[in-house]
This record gives C-alpha cells, sequence and structure tokens, in this order.
C-alpha cells in the first residue's frame, strides 16, 4: 500500500477535528468517517478520546483543517483517511495501533430503498453517496462503489441472454484470472456474475471487483461492485442479491 507524506497527501477534503489535537498537543485517539456535509467535507471526526460530553457539545472546540495539518501532528491515520471509507469507525490505546470499531452508531447507518427505474428496486446503506451521470448511477463510500447501467436485448429472451453472458465470461481475454463465477435464479430474475481482482497503479493497492448482470425479459441491470477489502466481499453478494425487479 502506498505511503504519503504530509507533503504528498492527496486532496481528499476538509476534516472536523477536536481543537485538544491541534492547540493541546494531544493525539487522535478516535476518528470516524460519516456521510459529507458538502462538496469540501472529507467526512472525518478526529477526537483525541478526553473530550467530556460538555467539551464535545461546544461547537467551539471544534475546527475544519486541511487533514496536512492534523498529519503534521500525526501520520498514523495518513492510510485510514485514504483508504477507509464512509462508515468507518476507528480507535486505538496511546502509544498502540488502530483497531476498526464495529459497533458505533453513526447518523446515517441505515438500509434504504431506491427506486432506479420504475420496475428495479436497490436496497443499499444510507451511508453510500449517490450520483448519476447520463445512464450510469454511482454509490460510493470511497472504499466500496457500485455502479449500474441498463441495456436492452430487443427480440432476445431472459434465457438467450443469461447464455450469451456465461459465453461473455467464459471467452474474456481480460487477464485477471475469475476467482469465482455465480448464477443465481430468483424468480423472475437470471443473475450472473463473476470475481476477479485488479489493481489501482495510483493508489498501490489490489482491490476486488464483482461484475453481475441481472436479468428480466430483454433487459439487463449491469452492476459493478468495486471494493477494496476482502471482508466486503459479503456486502457486494447480498448488495446484487437483493436487487428487484417488480
Amino acid at each position: 500500500m502506498k505511503e504519503f507524506s504530509v507533503d504528498n497527501f492527496p486532496n481528499i477534503g476538509a476534516v472536523m477535528c477536536s481543537k485538544m489535537i491541534v492547540d493541546e498537543d494531544y493525539k487522535p485517539l478516535f476518528i470516524f468517517r460519516e456521510k459529507p456535509i458538502n462538496d469540501n467535507d472529507s467526512g472525518w471526526r478526529l477526537f483525541s478520546g478526553f473530550e467530556s460530553d460538555e467539551y464535545s457539545e461546544d461547537s467551539e472546540n471544534f475546527g475544519i483543517y486541511d487533514p496536512k495539518t492534523i498529519l503534521a501532528i500525526d501520520n498514523s491515520i495518513s492510510s485510514l483517511l485514504l483508504y477507509k471509507g464512509i462508515g468507518s469507525v476507528w480507535e486505538r490505546e496511546p502509544g498502540l495501533e488502530w483497531k476498526e470499531v464495529l459497533d458505533y452508531p453513526l447518523e446515517d447507518d441505515f438500509m434504504v430503498q431506491h427506486q432506479l427505474t420504475d420496475n428495479w428496486n436497490l436496497s443499499i446503506n444510507n451511508v453510500f453517496i449517490r450520483s448519476k451521470e447520463e445512464d450510469t448511477i454511482m454509490y460510493t463510500t470511497n472504499d466500496k462503489t457500485l455502479r449500474l447501467d441498463i441495456w436492452n436485448y430487443d427480440g432476445k429472451t431472459k434465457e438467450e441472454i443469461a447464455e450469451g453472458k456465461k459465453v461473455e465470461i467464459r471467452d474474456r481475454n481480460a487477464g485477471n484470472e475469475i476467482i469465482k463465477k455465480y448464477e443465481l435464479n430468483q424468480g423472475n430474475r437470471i443473475k450472473i456474475g463473476f470475481h476477479i481482482k485488479e489493481y489501482d497503479q495510483q493508489k498501490d493497492i489490489d482491490y476486488n471487483l464483482i461484475c453481475g448482470f441481472c436479468i428480466v425479459d430483454n433487459e439487463v441491470l449491469n452492476t459493478f461492485f468495486y471494493f477494496n477489502d476482502d471482508k466486503d466481499l459479503d456486502w457486494a453478494l447480498n448488495t446484487w442479491k437483493m436487487i428487484e425487479y417488480k
């Protein structure tokens, strides 16, 4: 994984930080990333771990900073700030390694249903940021991303389309070896897909990609799940399985 110094740390947006860290020489011991409030907000919230409830309730005790300001105080959080996504929570004891917190409640952490079209429905966590560009819909937390678009195959049945997708997967020329193939029959939906790993040269990391095709009648909802951490395989597969057509 590529390391970044304070000077070459990429622009991820501002962080909200306790002034105990900036003004009183404390180190960050508890950090989390929530849904950004604007385009200049990374979503990261940084605490020393020594703030009282009274201290935390006073907005004057927090400031908005360039991440480089905090990294100059403690560079141990550089990879967390860059690689970990919205909904991520981390803590540590002084002098010890950072550990992920899995049971800390965040305000935006709940499931929602999105109507993609008149017929296609997607259930996904509210921490994902949604965007749309032409015919492509994107959902991302920074370390997990889902890209969707719809193709029509006029004159073909879903069974014919499914067989064509199987052939495409079998005969694909890309060098990345398929880790696993998937085939689901969910009543009116046939789902065909495969899992590979690719390499992000800019970040110097491997990432997972699941390409999934949801087929109903002559329509295909193409889904592409990108995720850095292998533990998020369940997120990708469960999200794919829950896509519905009504």
